[in-house]
């Protein structure tokens, strides 16, 4: 299958395309990059959550996997949205979903979590190593794009 990350970090876009992205793409060319059968945003944006569900495809599925807190977001989901039949769903790790329960155990679950460690390397994307005295500026670095992955030592 085709996997396209959207960043507005170039570095960020970079890095995905060295992991195997299919497309790593600005924000600004979903419109010609989708439409996308299954799009999962991860950003906490709720901008890059209404382009996820605007780029998706009739019928598509879009996974949230940003907590946004509680924060309010607002998201346009008039009639194109309920006419589009677009499926949006919520993951969370720390269970298991009831309908794959039968499926899937814990077992199970942190096997692949590990195979897929190994398979992508994420330790590759730390940019800069930093104690927990430096969290401040660590976080201030990732959100003006300066660092792509930030470490604690501790």
């Amino acid at each position: 299958g085709t996997v396209t990350v959207f960043d507005t970090i170039s570095d960020r876009l970079a890095m995905a395309s060295a992991m195997g992205a299919s497309q790593a793409l600005l924000p600004v060319d979903a419109p010609d990059a989708g439409p996308f059968d299954v799009s999962v945003e991860v950003s906490g944006n709720y901008r890059a959550l209404q382009s996820a569900i605007d780029h998706t495809r009739d019928g598509g599925r879009i996974i949230v996997g940003s907590w946004y807190g509680n924060s309010d977001i607002h998201l346009k989901l008039g009639i194109d949205f309920h006419r589009s039949h677009k499926t949006i769903k919520t993951s969370q790790v720390s269970t298991i979903a009831a309908e794959l329960s039968t499926l899937w155990n814990k077992e199970r679950r942190f096997a692949l979590t590990w195979e897929m460690v190994r398979l992508l390397r994420p330790s590759s994307l730390i940019t800069k190593l930093v104690t927990l005295d430096e969290a401040q500026e660590a976080y201030e670095l990732l959100e003006k794009g300066k660092e792509v992955a930030v470490a604690f030592t501790y």
